[in-house]
């Protein structure tokens, strides 16, 4: 058995929650529904990564690479995403409310319908993301490139002081 193999049992069975998992490579992953909150994946690769339904609260994601993966639904409340890539992730739905965004990559990235409560994506890159229907109430986009985002039927007011919002679809 592989040590990519073992790690991902440990955290189906959910054995990794609070773990220090960084710089580990799950690339391609399944790990739909699993709990890892607190745990610390600091520089991880997740790209294309399926974390839809996974609990990671707290997690930090810092440094991350998380371009093209699933975490429709998935709860990341508190989680670090700071200086991360999330482009063309999909966050349809997920709970990113008190989360640290500050930094972070999400060109293309889906934020459908996600709860943004007093989130920081401040000095964010989220040109051309898609936020259609996200909660963004007390959201600090501080900073922020918001270029051609589509901010429609967002519920909340979100402060956006210097924000570039170039294009943005409301």
């Amino acid at each position: 058995m592989s040590d990519q193999t073992s790690l991902i049992a440990k955290i189906k069975a959910g054995a990794c929650v609070g773990a220090v998992l960084g710089d580990v490579d799950l690339s391609g992953c399944d790990l739909s529904g699993v709990d890892l909150t607190e745990a610390r994946l600091s520089g991880a690769n997740l790209e294309g990564a399926n974390l839809s339904g996974a609990t990671l609260r707290a997690t930090m994601f810092d440094g991350a690479n998380l371009r093209n993966a699933n975490l429709t639904g998935a709860d990341l409340e508190f989680a670090v995403l700071g200086a991360a890539d999330v482009s063309g992730a999909n966050f349809s739905d997920a709970n990113l409310q008190r989360s640290n965004l500050v930094g972070t990559k999400g060109h293309g990235t889906i934020f459908s319908g996600a709860k943004f409560y007093y989130s920081r994506p401040g000095n964010a890159d989220f040109e051309g993301a898609n936020f259609s229907g996200a909660d963004i109430t007390r959201a600090i986009f501080r900073k922020a490139n918001l270029k051609n985002a589509n901010l429609a039927n967002t519920t909340g007011d979100a402060n956006y002081d210097r924000a570039n919002l170039e294009g943005v679809q409301q």
